[in-house]
């Protein structure tokens, strides 16, 4: 294989930032902070909402939803009931948020795969998506990606990332393909005889919870037909919940 290096070169940068949930230590703080935005005059509220959003504006997209959805989040903690301003709403929801430089540490592991839309390019290009590995403060790992194009002469243009970096909204129990997760136990090397029992069980998609109640079910039996010979060994359910559940932060530019 004739292999040549390139002169492209990704550098993390601390520029490009994601907003994340802000959390208090203590929900006695959650309740001061609100107590504080909550005695607050309107006007300066307004002062300050707008303050908030020309620092964050050019950083950030769906800023106020997110402002909004954090608002709904803590709202339990009012120690009253009555109405709030939108405005308010918002400022609250702020000082619960926090900026996260995703790539201030590292930036590493790439991994290429063709990009889904390969429209507008010249005869022999490809269009390419790069999932890469990044590092911030903390060694908090997240996946973000990049995009570019290689030509017919196997010359690589890397595009220009976009300042805006926002986190997807996460499914808690998504569907999952009986044939793709196999195929994935089968590269970890968790193929076996309990592995086949659990997947045989499964239908053609299932949720995570599927997967735990048919594997208790397994076990149970497994348990029951080999009582007296040991305690009957569970391989698959730690590494399969690291299938079905990342514990990466998911990063979409």
């Amino acid at each position: 294989m004739d292999i040549k290096r390139t002169d492209i070169i990704l550098k993390p940068t601390n520029s490009r930032v994601v907003i994340r949930p802000f959390e208090p230590t203590s929900d006695n703080r959650i309740e001061k902070i609100i107590a504080r935005v909550s005695s607050l005059p309107e006007d300066q509220v307004e002062r300050l909402l707008d303050k908030v959003m020309q620092e964050f504006r050019e950083r950030h997209q769906r800023t106020r939803e997110f402002f909004l959805h954090r608002f709904d989040q803590v709202r339990n903690h009012m120690l009253t009931d009555q109405p709030l301003s939108k405005s308010r709403r918002l400022l609250i929801g702020a000082y619960f948020t926090q900026e996260y430089a995703l790539e201030s540490a590292a930036l590493f592991n790439p991994s290429m795969v063709w990009h889904p839309d390969q429209s507008g390019l010249p005869e022999g290009a490809r269009r390419f998506i790069l999932s890469l590995r990044a590092t911030g403060e903390g060694h908090i790992s997240s996946i973000t990606f990049r995009s570019g194009v290689i030509d017919a002469a196997s010359r690589i243009r890397m595009d220009e990332p976009t300042r805006f970096v926002a986190a997807p909204d996460l499914v808690p129990n998504a569907l999952y393909e009986k044939a793709l997760f196999y195929r994935k136990l089968t590269e970890l090397g968790i193929n076996g005889p309990l592995t086949d029992q659990v997947m045989a069980a499964l239908g053609d998609r299932f949720t995570l919870d599927d997967l735990g109640c048919t594997l208790q079910n397994v076990l149970k039996h497994n348990r029951t037909a080999h009582a007296g010979q040991g305690q009957l060994r569970d391989p698959l359910r730690p590494r399969a919940e690291r299938l079905g559940t990342d514990h990466l932060s998911i990063v979409a530019d």
